[in-house]
């Protein structure tokens, strides 16, 4: 009787580590890069040449692209890491300009709370967020304890693009207990798939000496390119954010 009871423990754990496999070899990679791709949302043939990669990339939607509802939606059931990649304003606004359902200093708490649910009724299946530009609110305690606030209410994440050196991002993301991660590369600063490769390879480099790196890119032709040429580089060590942040 005993062993039959220690076989059927057995036969059970052995399903269950096998349905789990792929969750489990992603939390054991002891060195793990994450590559977020911003500006989604505004072409779905590219989109899904991303997709096509077949590889655990988290994706951040821009609320106001035209597929972004789409589009997340979509990636998320099918078990994709997706993000709200939320406008907010830079230290040369108004000749950089985020829109006008932005978050802005000159916000009060509910105008900021307002953009924030919107974006957040826009892009589906959300796990977390990162700034479109951002390199003033990124340095203002009151806006980014808005955001933070935000996302703990709604269980999310936080990604620092560090759009600015001197970001506060994540010091905030603590106070609130938001798990956070900061962006560590930036891949397509230049579109160009040689480039963009080179990052990829920067980005590796620096797993000799960090546990975890983050790098983000765009959607453009380049870096769907460049990541598809080095898709056999990064697939050992590539993971969805989520796996990262802390």
């Amino acid at each position: 009787m005993q062993k039959k009871v220690a076989l059927l423990l057995f036969v059970f754990a052995f399903l269950f580590i096998q349905n789990s496999n792929a969750s489990i070899s992603l939390w054991l990679k002891e060195k793990k890069l994450a590559v977020v791709i911003d500006d989604m949302g505004y072409d779905k043939k590219l989109a899904y040449k991303f997709l096509s990669l077949n590889l655990p990339i988290t994706y951040s939607f821009l609320p106001d692209a035209e597929y972004s509802k789409e589009l997340s939606n979509d990636f998320g059931f099918r078990g994709y890491t997706v993000m709200i990649h939320m406008p907010s304003e830079p230290v040369n606004y108004p000749i950089e300009n985020p829109g006008k359902y932005a978050v802005y200093t000159s916000q009060t708490k509910k105008q900021t709370m307002a953009v924030l649910n919107r974006a957040y009724t826009i892009v589906r299946h959300t796990m977390g967020l990162n700034n479109h530009m951002g390199s003033r609110i990124l340095q203002d305690v009151t806006h980014l304890d808005y955001i933070m606030e935000f996302l703990k209410d709604k269980h999310l994440f936080f990604i620092d693009s560090v759009t600015i050196s001197s970001s506060i991002g994540c010091k905030e993301a603590r106070k609130f207990g938001v798990l956070c991660a900061k962006r560590d590369v930036f891949l397509d600063n230049k579109k160009d798939v040689n480039y963009i490769k080179i990052q990829i390879k920067k980005a590796l480099a620096l797993l000799k000496k960090k546990d975890s790196v983050v790098a983000i890119g765009h959607c453009n032709e380049e870096t769907y390119e460049a990541l598809k040429e080095m898709k056999n580089k990064i697939k050992p060590y590539i993971v969805s954010v989520e796996y990262i942040v802390r």
